[in-house]
């Protein structure tokens, strides 16, 4: 058997160029690699700048550059009107009217008259007149052959008005002859007492009593026939102071207007 030394053999030389090659080969990869990274870099001649002078380049371009600036305008103060107001106590609403019903109605005032006039017709509208004042020739047994007064012919039951404002002074409601049922009535007219009296009215139609107050056109009584009649009239009379008799047809005519 052969027996090995102890002695080690040198690699050969075509081992050791191979693998100096190799490391060679390395290196110049890992340059390349690098270089375009670098490349991109490059001085004021265009050759190519190392990492660290790229980035002072770009820092003294940026300091070079004009700073930009904001120029803030402080705006001028916003007056704030502020609208005031004032409290009012609002009064309570009024309290509702009451109306009292209203009371009987009074006898209708039928006489005609111009307006605001104190003095009117006993009817309303023209009415046939049957006998006049003064002389005549006496109509019936009984009768006077000088009128006192003017007779009136409206028609049976028509409402008979007071001429003026006044105070009655009489009623006879029954038929005691000659003016049979009939009214006095007291005025004062342009300072002068007048006395009107209305004659021959329809039984129990008497509508006032003694001391009552009337006006102008408030209604009696009713025409009618009673005392000493020869049909359905009124007769009117007027007397100055109680006592002088006149005509009431000129009278009235006067101060109340034509009829």
């Amino acid at each position: 058997m052969r027996r090995r030394s102890g002695f080690i053999k040198p690699p050969s030389h075509r081992r050791q160029v191979t693998a100096v090659t190799a490391m060679t080969f390395v290196a110049l990869l890992t340059t390349a690699g690098a270089l375009p990274a670098q490349a991109a870099y490059v001085d004021a001649d265009g050759a190519p700048a190392s990492a660290v002078q790229a980035s002072a380049a770009r820092v003294a371009q940026a300091e070079a550059a004009p700073a930009q600036s904001i120029s803030v305008t402080a705006a001028a103060p916003v007056a704030v009107q502020v609208d005031t107001f004032t409290a009012k106590e609002v009064a309570p609403p009024p309290p509702p009217v009451v109306v009292a019903p209203a009371a009987a109605a009074a006898p209708t005032a039928v006489a005609a008259a111009p307006a605001g006039a104190s003095v009117r017709w006993p009817f309303p509208g023209s009415i046939r007149i049957s006998d006049g004042y003064g002389p005549r020739s006496a109509p019936c047994a009984g009768c006077s052959t000088f009128h006192d007064g003017l007779d009136m012919n409206p028609g049976q039951g028509t409402p008979i008005g007071s001429v003026a404002d006044g105070v009655v002074s009489s009623v006879t409601a029954y038929d005691n002859g000659g003016l049979g049922v009939h009214v006095m009535i007291d005025h004062v007219v342009d300072g002068q007492n007048v006395t009107s009296t209305y004659g021959h009215m329809l039984a129990g139609s008497a509508a006032v009593s003694v001391g009552q107050s009337v006006t102008a056109g408030q209604v009696i009584g009713n025409v009618g026939s009673t005392g000493q009649s020869t049909g359905p009239h009124l007769h009117l009379e007027l007397h100055l102071n109680g006592v002088t008799a006149i005509d009431p047809y000129s009278w009235l005519t006067e101060h109340a207007g034509p009829m």
